[in-house]
Order: structure tokens, then C-alpha cells, then sequence
């Protein structure tokens, strides 16, 4: 495995997450991810904002640094 380092894009069981933690903050040999859960409704759509992300914590050996992404804009 390569370094693992914040905000890293990475792989884990044909998933894709976002790296928020490394070991150090975490149980040893762990990191932890989020993977972009629905937020829910945008305010301006009627939402109440201010939702509580979640985060989860899973060994760093079954993370890989993710493809490149595909910037669209």
C-alpha cells in the first residue's frame, strides 16, 4: 500500500471514498473514509442543512489510491 494522506481518493471493495483520517486518530492500522452519503435536499430546495456526515473506520491495508477522477465542470 502506498502513504495514505487526507483527502486522498481511494478504493475499498469497488467502492470510492474520500480519505478524512489517518493512523494516529484512529485505531492502529486504521483509517477512515467517507463516502459521500446522500446529503439530502438542498436549502434552497427546502432542506434543513447542517446534516451530520458519517464517517467510517476500516483497516488501511484494504484501501488503494483511486483512479484519477474524471474533473467535469
Amino acid at each position: 500500500m502506498s502513504e495514505l494522506k487526507p483527502g486522498d481518493l481511494v478504493e475499498t471493495d469497488g467502492l470510492i471514498a474520500v480519505l478524512v483520517r489517518v493512523e494516529g486518530e484512529v485505531p492502529e492500522d486504521h483509517v477512515t473514509l467517507w463516502f459521500g452519503e446522500p446529503q439530502g435536499k438542498r436549502k434552497s430546495e427546502g432542506g434543513k442543512g447542517s446534516l451530520t456526515p458519517v464517517i467510517w473506520t476500516v483497516p488501511a491495508s484494504y484501501c488503494t489510491l483511486a483512479k484519477k477522477p474524471d474533473a467535469r465542470h
